[in-house]
C-alpha cells in the first residue's frame, strides 16, 4: 500500500473517531437539556412520525424515514412538532455538536430539518419553531446555531435572516447531489 493510500484512511479514520466522539459528547449534552414551556409546540411521538414523514416528503427531495426514526429515539428532546389543532403542521429536528475552539469548549447547534406543511406555510409556524427553539438553546448554552438551506429557497432564506442567521459561504452536496446550498449561522453568545 503506497504512502498516500495509507495517509488517506488515517485521515478517514481520524475524521471518523472525531465524530464519534462529538457525537457521544452530544447525547451526554442532551442527559442536562433543559426544555422551556412552549405553546403548541411538543417534543415528537413515534406515532407523529407518518405526518412528519408526509411533510419531509412535500419539502425534501432526499428526506429519509430512517434518519427521522433514529432522530425520534437518540434526540427526543430537541426534536419538536408544532400543532394546529391536533394535526402536525410542522417540525423542527436539531442536534448539538460540541467544538473546540480558541475560547475552550462550545456548544453548537445544527437544525438539520425544519418544514411546514404545504398547506400551512406562510402563517407563522416555522418561524414560531425556529424562534422557541433558539429560546431554549440559549438557555441551554449554545453559542452558535447552524443549518444549511438550497440557494433557491428563497422563502426560507428569508425567514432565516429575520431571525438573525446570516450566511458564511456556499457549500455543494449537503442539501443534495450537486445542489448548491448556503450555511447559515447564529452566534447566540
Amino acid at each position: 500500500m503506497g504512502l498516500t493510500k495509507v495517509h488517506t484512511r488515517l485521515i478517514t479514520y481520524l475524521l471518523s473517531f472525531k465524530k464519534l466522539l462529538q457525537d457521544a459528547a452530544g447525547v451526554l449534552l442532551l442527559r442536562q437539556w433543559k426544555q422551556i414551556e412552549k405553546e403548541n409546540i411538543v417534543s415528537v411521538e413515534d406515532s407523529m412520525l407518518p405526518e412528519i414523514r408526509k411533510i419531509q416528503a412535500e419539502g425534501f427531495k432526499n428526506g429519509s424515514l430512517e434518519k427521522l426514526v433514529k432522530y425520534s429515539k437518540n434526540s427526543r428532546n430537541i426534536f419538536y412538532v408544532i400543532k394546529n389543532g391536533d394535526k402536525v403542521v410542522g417540525y423542527c429536528i436539531y442536534y448539538l455538536k460540541p467544538i473546540l475552539s480558541f475560547k475552550g469548549f462550545e456548544k453548537q447547534s445544527v437544525i438539520c430539518s425544519i418544514a411546514t406543511d404545504r398547506n400551512f406555510r406562510g402563517r407563522g409556524f416555522a418561524e414560531k419553531l425556529l424562534e422557541n427553539s433558539i429560546e431554549e438553546m440559549k438557555l441551554n448554552g449554545i453559542s452558535s446555531i447552524l443549518l444549511y438551506v438550497n440557494v433557491n429557497n428563497l422563502p426560507a432564506i428569508r425567514l432565516y435572516k429575520k431571525t438573525g442567521f446570516r450566511v458564511i459561504k456556499e457549500v455543494i452536496n449537503i442539501c443534495g447531489q450537486k445542489e448548491t446550498c448556503y450555511e447559515m449561522e447564529f452566534r447566540l453568545f
